[in-house]
C-alpha cells in the first residue's frame, strides 16, 4: 500500500497498539519502554524516504490515539476521529526526524553515534508530545511518561521536568534497545566489527540515575505537618447526557443524601467537597441547590466547596464555590480558567452561530482570568480548586502551584464516559500533576474516580463500590496531613526539557551521520 512494505506497517500498527498497552485499562508501565521498538527498528533498517517515514508515523499515531481515547465516541464518533487523525500528525514528526537521523547507505555504528541518535530521538518525542497538548489549546492526556505512574521510582524525576522529562527517559532508553539490537544484527552479519557497547551502558546509566533520584525521593523523611485537614468527598453518580443536564432538584437531592452518610454521627469535617456541575443552571438561581449547601454546613461541614454553574449578567462561568465561615458569609469564587475546546466553548462561533447547535451545552461559557487560591476559613489552609480535566493540565496546575497552596483539590464529572476507560485515563494523568509539584490532590467526581492522591503519587484513597465499580454513589473520608508547600524545579521552571530538546534535534539535523 502506497508503495510500503507490508512489514513496515506491521510494525507500525504493533507500535500503536504497543502504546495504548501502556494506558487504562491495561495500564502497562512495559509497554512504554517497547512499544516503540518495532517502528524505530524498522526506521532504523530500512531507512524509508521522507513520504514513508510520515506515512507510517501517522499510521501508528492514529492506531495508538483511536484505541486509547476511544472512549470518545460516547460523546462523538465523528470528532473522535478528527482529533485522532490531527493528533497522529505529532508521531508522524517524529518519525521523520528519527528516520532522518539514522542517515544513508551502510555508515558503521558507533557508541557515541547511537547514544547521539537516542537522545535526538527522545528529544524530539518529548518535542512532539508538547507540541500535541499545547497546540489549538492542546489535549496532552496520555504522554509516554504518565504510563509509567505505577512506577514510583522512576516518576519522581516529574518534580524536576515534569512528566515530558519522565518520557524522554523511557523513549531514550527504548531507543537504546532499538539501536543495540540493530548493532548486534550488523556485527552478527559481519557488516561491521564487534566493538564495547557504551551506547547500552549510557542507557543503563541514565535509568539508574533516575531510579536514584526516584528511590531518594521515595524514602525521603516526610516535612514537619503545617496541620491536619478532615476531608470528605461525595461522588453522587448522577446519570447524564451530553444533550441535557440533569434537574437540579435530583442534583440537589443526590449530594444530600451522599453528605447525610458521610457526615452521619461524626465530628465535623474540615472540608467537604462535591463535583463539578452536573446541571445546566446556576446555584444563584436555584432555591433546592441552595437548601442542599445550607444542609450540608448545619450537618457539620465547617467549609464546603462545591462545582456550580455562576451566571452574571451575560457571562456564565463553570465556577468552584467555597462556601466558609459563618452561614450567610460570602462565598469564594474560582472560575475555570482551561475551557474545553468544542465542549464549553465554540471557536468561531462568532462567525458561524449553527455551530454552537453541535456543542452539549448550547453555547460558550467564559473563561476565568486569575488563578484561584482559596483559604478556608480558621485555618490558614490554602486550597487550588480544578476544575473538570484541569487537573491533568501541566501548565494550569503548575500555575496554581506557584501561589504555594497547600491542597489541589479537583470537581470533575467523567458520568459522559460511560463505562470506558477515560475516568481511569483522567486519573492516570493527574497523579502526574500531583508529582510535578508536591502537592497532595483531593478529586471529587461524579462518576469515577473520586480519590486522594499523594505528592509522590500514591493512590492513598479511592472510591470503589460493592461491586468494586467507581461509578457506584459513595465518598471518601479521612483526615490527611499537610505541609507547607514547596517550590519544586517544575514548579519554577516547567517544561524546560523541551527547550532543550528543541536544541538538541536542531544540532541532531544540522550535523547527522548522512546528509541522505
Amino acid at each position: 500500500m502506497f508503495g510500503i512494505p507490508t512489514i513496515g506497517w506491521f510494525c507500525a500498527g504493533l507500535t500503536g497498539l504497543g502504546l495504548t498497552m501502556g494506558f487504562a485499562p491495561f495500564s502497562q508501565p512495559l509497554a512504554g519502554w517497547l512499544a516503540l521498538i518495532p517502528l524505530a527498528y524498522y526506521g532504523q533498517r530500512q531507512k524509508p524516504d521522507l513520504r514513508e517515514s510520515f506515512i507510517l508515523g501517522w499510521f501508528a499515531g492514529a492506531t495508538h490515539f483511536l484505541t486509547t481515547f476511544s472512549w470518545l465516541t460516547t460523546v462523538t464518533v465523528a470528532g473522535w476521529i478528527a482529533l485522532c487523525g490531527y493528533m497522529a500528525i505529532y508521531p508522524a514528526l517524529w518519525f521523520v526526524v528519527w528516520v532522518r537521523m539514522a542517515g544513508g547507505g551502510s555508515v558503521p555504528m558507533t557508541s557515541f553515534g547511537n547514544i547521539f541518535h537516542a537522545v535526538v530521538g527522545a528529544s524530539a518525542w518529548v518535542v512532539t508530545e508538547w507540541l500535541r497538548g499545547t497546540v489549538f489549546s492542546g489535549f496532552g492526556w496520555n504522554t509516554v511518561g504518565v504510563s509509567q505512574g505505577n512506577l514510583l521510582v522512576l516518576t519522581q524525576i516529574a518534580e524536576l521536568g515534569g512528566a515530558l522529562l519522565v518520557s524522554w527517559v523511557v523513549v531514550m532508553g527504548a531507543l537504546t534497545l532499538t539501536l543495540t539490537a540493530r548493532r548486534f544484527e550488523m556485527e552478527i552479519r559481519g557488516a561491521q566489527k564487534w566493538r564495547p557497547r557504551w551506547d547500552f551502558t549510557a542507557g543503563v546509566f541514565v535509568l539508574g540515575m533516575t531510579m536514584v533520584f526516584g528511590a531518594r525521593a521515595v524514602f525521603r523523611p516526610p516535612a514537619p505537618p503545617f496541620r491536619s485537614l478532615t476531608y470528605a468527598a461525595i461522588q453522587p453518580a448522577v446519570p447524564q447526557d451530553p444533550w441535557k443536564s440533569a434537574k437540579m432538584t435530583r442534583v440537589a437531592e443526590a449530594l444530600t443524601h451522599g453528605s447525610e452518610i458521610a457526615l452521619a454521627g461524626r465530628n465535623p469535617v474540615d472540608l467537604l467537597v462535591w463535583t463539578e456541575s452536573l446541571a445546566g443552571t446556576g446555584w444563584r438561581e436555584e432555591p433546592e441547590f441552595q437548601k442542599a449547601i445550607q444542609n450540608a454546613r448545619r450537618m457539620g461541614a465547617r467549609s464546603l466547596l462545591t462545582g456550580s454553574l455562576d451566571i452574571r449578567g451575560l457571562e456564565t462561568f463553570n465556577s468552584a464555590i467555597l462556601f466558609t465561615g459563618p452561614e450567610g458569609r460570602t462565598p469564594l469564587v474560582y472560575d475555570k480558567n482551561h475551557l474545553v475546546i468544542m465542549g464549553e466553548y465554540v471557536p468561531l462561533a462568532g462567525i458561524f452561530p449553527w455551530l454552537r447547535q453541535l456543542v452539549p451545552p448550547g453555547g460558550d461559557l467564559t473563561a476565568g482570568k486569575n488563578v484561584g487560591i482559596l483559604e478556608l476559613d480558621g485555618s490558614g489552609i490554602k486550597i487550588a480548586p480544578l476544575i473538570c480535566f484541569e487537573d491533568s493540565v501541566p501548565e494550569v496546575v503548575r500555575r496554581a502551584a506557584q501561589k504555594l497552596p497547600h491542597l489541589l483539590v479537583n470537581l470533575t464529572n467523567d458520568a459522559w464516559f460511560g463505562n470506558s476507560a477515560g475516568s481511569r485515563q483522567h486519573l492516570e494523568n493527574a497523579r502526574m500533576r500531583a508529582i510535578e509539584v508536591r502537592l497532595p490532590l483531593l478529586r471529587a467526581t461524579n462518576d469515577g474516580v473520586t480519590a486522594l492522591i499523594s505528592p509522590l503519587g500514591v493512590i492513598l484513597a479511592e472510591l470503589r463500590g460493592e461491586t468494586g465499580s467507581v461509578r457506584e454513589p459513595g465518598f471518601i473520608r479521612g483526615e490527611m496531613e499537610l505541609t507547607e508547600p514547596r517550590t519544586t524545579v517544575y514548579t519554577r521552571w516547567g517544561d524546560w526539557p523541551v527547550w532543550l530538546s528543541a536544541s538538541l534535534i536542531l544540532v541532531g539535523l544540522v550535523t547527522r551521520r548522512d546528509a541522505a
